[in-house]
């Protein structure tokens, strides 16, 4: 049989599956804890502060019963890492140590496919060559700044000391220059020479969530003022300035020993190695690049209170605001720390240590106060039409707080610093405005029914699903289910032998699943259930055919045929003799 997923055989789908515990996965991104037979976490897909997001180990499914979302191990993947199906598929195998097959119905894919794995060897493989080459007066550079070996070897420092050692290292283990291209490891010059694009630079090595090497920062120790001071990989097909999070390898590591609490973001590769070094582990860099959802996302997967921490120059202020409220959309509890005007992370804790460092942290602003604060620095206010300047660009801060208490919080000291009473700033700040995570607000989320009908159709259905050993197919009619996807799920089960609740979702598209949710999650009453079962189908029985007896009569009435009337009595008659029976 062949799954709709891609055309990949379905046989090894569920190998897949069997082989990525949905619990072990889950609890790579978010803290998961058992209660009863189940295990609970804070959904990773809405704000919430009590956990609703249900793991089913037994069945390998979950949903959560706040935004709705449902799915396997697979589909967890793809939303958690905004991944199709076929890459979200490829990289649990890969972490099963499992081989993909060849794609069926999409060579274009597969070709796509094979391509990138070539360029990941490709890295790795520069990798552990750049590794290899760190010696001498580079070496002597990073232990003078206080990275230590074990740094190191933790962050994949090297080294590039020629223009073309890894070239002729690469060519030497098969890789074509074409491939070496396409990786970004080497660059082709305006004659058509190549030349390692790291060259006489240290290289860290830039991992992406699943330890794959995607790329390099190179570093000169060069004091030339013509040299850049750092290089990037060049944008390639798996290399994106803009979506990565330097260090979230090594930040994975932390969280399966140690709770996360907070996070530290910063700008530059030596600024978390120098963080992690001085005892800060959970340091993470955004490339130099603008804060994005992206890394909005990835941050909230490990902790919802995050510390940003960029340069102290005028630079660095601008892009901390740039970013902010991508990540306050996000519903995280964003802290800035501000660090002296010129310093950077790395220059900081070196010169001032770790305990000056977390007293910077203790200190670090929530978003507000910073935006507030970050006004009046920037604001001379020498005169009126500066504190009436002021006062508009803080009331703007402050207008998506309206109607909380918080809100009270600000107003005297806005209104401090414009010099107006609390009542004008109040006024400015206008009616009150509820604002709501866009990601609950908009959700509408199955619920159990609770008439009668609606009662016994959930419980039998439910029971069909959950493969409950009192369910006899044979006594359930297609009458019996007024009900489009229940049918469509009760006729697909009488067809799969391997049936599990968990097949849901490989066999129904998203809002298909979402209307089965509340099945997904029946809370069976304790006992056998047959009877109920036996009760529950003949009454919904009952009940179709009483529809259908009702639904004639109406006809009878709207017809003036004679013959019509004939045969509609004469079928309502045998209704009555099946509802009896």
């Amino acid at each position: 049989m062949t799954s709709k997923r891609r055309g990949v055989d379905s046989g090894f789908i569920e190998k897949v599956k069997q082989a990525n515990n949905i619990v072990t996965v889950a609890n790579r991104y978010m803290v998961v804890r058992a209660r009863g037979k189940t295990h609970w976490a804070c959904c990773p897909f809405h704000h919430e502060k009590t956990p609703s997001f249900a793991i089913n180990e037994l069945q390998q499914f979950y949903h959560c019963f706040g935004c709705g979302v449902s799915g396997d191990v697979i589909t967890l993947i793809q939303q958690l890492e905004s991944l199709d199906f076929y890459v979200a598929l490829e990289s649990l195998a890969k972490a099963a140590g499992m081989e993909m097959p060849a794609v069926i119905h999409d060579p274009e894919y597969a070709k796509t496919a094979k391509k990138k794995q070539r360029v990941l060897a490709a890295l790795e493989a520069a990798r552990g060559y750049y590794c290899g080459n760190l010696k001498g007066e580079n070496l002597e550079y990073l232990h003078k700044r206080g990275i230590n070996d074990d740094l190191i070897k933790l962050f994949n420092i090297g080294a590039s000391t020629t223009w073309d050692g890894v070239i002729k290292y690469l060519r030497g283990k098969d890789f074509t220059d074409a491939e070496m291209v396409d990786a970004g490891v080497v660059v082709r010059n305006d004659k058509g020479n190549l030349y390692d694009a790291m060259g006489n630079r240290i290289t860290f090595a830039i991992f992406n969530m699943y330890g794959d090497c995607i790329g390099f920062t190179g570093r000169t120790t060069s004091k030339e003022a013509d040299i850049a001071k750092y290089r990037n990989t060049s944008q390639t097909m798996v290399f994106d300035k803009s979506s990565i999070v330097y260090g979230v390898d090594v930040l994975k590591k932390n969280k399966i020993t140690s709770f996360i609490d907070r996070l530290i973001v910063v700008e530059g590769n030596i600024d978390v190695v120098s963080l992690v070094g001085a005892g800060f582990t959970n340091t993470v860099a955004c490339m130099g690049t603008a804060l994005t959802s992206f890394h909005a996302r990835v941050f909230k997967r490990f902790t919802e209170r995050i510390y940003i921490c960029f340069d102290g120059d005028a630079g660095g202020q601008k892009a901390t605001l740039r970013g902010l409220e991508i990540l306050a959309a996000e519903n995280l509890d964003v802290r800035v720390v501000s660090l002296p005007e010129g310093a950077d992370p790395d220059d900081y804790v070196r010169k001032f240590g770790a305990q000056e460092f977390e007293k910077l942290l203790d200190d670090a602003l929530p978003l507000v106060d910073f935006k507030l604060e970050h006004l009046k620095k920037t604001n001379p206010l020498k005169d009126n039409l500066d504190k009436t300047k002021y006062l508009k660009a803080a009331v703007e801060v402050l207008k998506p707080l309206a109607g909380t208490v918080e809100l009270e919080l600000y107003i005297p000291k806005v209104a401090e610093v414009a010099g107006v009473s609390f009542d004008a700033v109040k006024r400015a700040v206008g009616i009150p405005q509820t604002k709501q995570p866009a990601a609950v607000a908009s959700v509408e989320v199955p619920k159990p029914s609770t008439s009668a009908y609606g009662k016994a159709l959930d419980f039998v259905v439910a029971s069909v699903l959950h493969n409950k050993d009192y369910v006899n197919l044979a006594e359930l009619t297609d009458m019996a289910i007024d009900n489009f996807v229940y049918n469509s799920l009760v006729e697909k089960i009488r067809g799969h032998k391997g049936w599990k609740v968990s097949c849901v979702f490989d066999e129904f598209d998203e809002a298909e699943a979402k209307q089965l949710g509340h099945l997904i999650n029946y809370s069976f009453e304790e006992g056998d259930g047959r009877e109920k079962w036996k009760d529950c189908v003949k009454f919904l029985e009952q009940m179709s055919l009483q529809k259908q007896i009702d639904d004639l009569k109406e006809k009878y009435k709207q017809t003036d045929e004679a013959e019509e009337k004939t045969k509609i009595m004469g079928t309502i008659q045998q209704l009555n003799k099946r509802k009896k029976a």
